[in-house]
């Protein structure tokens, strides 16, 4: 069997890492494996639907979150909704790589070293026609568009504070800007400050869904009781709300760490601390410590968010305009995800 047999992989032309340069990398590795550069949506959505008549046992994103939720989003569209999704995999390209992080997904070159003997496993087992570790995820549904996380507040703030830093960067400074101590400094000397100036905003959060669900004090799932379509779950002060199906945001930064206890609900959040109380919280917020003062949780199908005030917004780690109203429900559509810890 040639390495990569049964398995493809997108490579998003556009990002800073990767391009030719690493689908180059990738086919000579991996010389079965179906391969393909894409710069626009349509060129994914053209490859998906030669491809997927193949059957191919993973389809991979090499990039981050960006080039992740745009695969998705693909596939949404080229399979028909009656049937499930192919297994997907991610090849850790990205910055803040929350999808990649939470399955485990090693640096390139080890994951290319995995895959490329899985077919050469010492038992004698086929790994890639064989059963594959995976891991299920629901997927948020933000203004049509699919992820794993969305929401607004200091998190799409954030986002584009470090995107502008990082771009101002240049030479060594660039590899620190990039880095976990990049996304602290940008939060820390940018955003912070803005959001000390604004103040923070207000949000009625009403539920679209049927059952509500919580967490007590305990980390224990509880059902609310009397909550129906309608009922008001939030109404009061937020610097960060949104919701996720995903327990990071990246940078292994614990941002819904509840976020898988109920697939097929979204864990819809709100942090009502001040700006000044979140900077002292921070390694607390950052390991997704229960319970949280400030911190609140909920599990629906469907919230609605109003902002006193424009609030900017970001969907699966891509900003977004700013808005007065957004809502989020959970997608029909779930989403298997190779579990590299299964792998090695």
């Amino acid at each position: 069997m040639v390495p990569g047999d049964g398995l493809a992989v997108l490579v998003n032309a556009n990002a800073k890492r990767g391009g030719r340069r690493i689908a180059v990398q990738i086919a000579r590795i991996l010389p079965g494996a179906k391969v393909r550069l894409t710069k626009t949506m349509d060129e994914v959505q053209a490859w998906l639907r030669a491809l997927l008549p193949t059957q191919p046992r993973v389809i991979f994103a090499a990039g981050g979150d960006g080039t992740a939720v745009a695969l998705v989003n693909a596939l949404a569209r080229v399979v028909p909704e009656d049937l499930p999704l192919p297994v997907m995999g991610v090849l850790k390209l990205g910055t803040g790589n929350a999808w990649a992080n939470v399955v485990g997904a090693p640096k390139l070159g080890v994951s290319l070293s995995i895959l490329r003997s899985l077919g050469q496993r010492a038992d004698g087992q086929d790994g890639v026609r064989g059963p594959l570790p995976l891991r299920r995820f629901g997927l948020v549904d933000c203004d049509g568009t699919l992820s794993h996380f969305a929401g607004a507040g200091w998190d799409a703030e954030i986002l584009n504070d470090y995107k502008e830093q990082l771009d101002a960067s240049k030479g060594p400074p660039r590899i620190v800007a990039k880095s976990v101590s990049g996304y602290l400094t940008a939060m820390l000397t940018r955003t912070a400050p803005k959001t000390i100036l604004l103040g923070r905003a207000h949000v009625l959060i009403e539920n679209l869904g049927d059952e509500v669900f919580t967490i007590d004090q305990e980390g224990a799932l509880t059902r609310i009781e009397g909550a129906r379509y309608g009922s008001v779950l939030y109404d009061g002060m937020m610097s960060v709300t949104g919701a996720a199906t995903c327990p990071e945001f990246g940078y292994h930064f614990r941002a819904y760490p509840f976020a898988e206890r109920f697939l097929g609900m979204l864990n819809v959040r709100v942090y009502d601390r001040s700006t000044l109380g979140a900077m002292m919280s921070i390694p607390r917020l950052w390991t997704g410590a229960h319970p949280l003062r400030g911190m609140h949780d909920w599990f629906t199908k469907a919230a609605r968010f109003t902002f006193s005030r424009p609030m900017a917004l970001e969907i699966g780690g891509d900003a977004l305009g700013p808005r007065r109203t957004v809502e989020m429900r959970v997608s029909s559509r779930e989403v298997q995800l190779l579990d590299w810890r299964g792998l090695y």
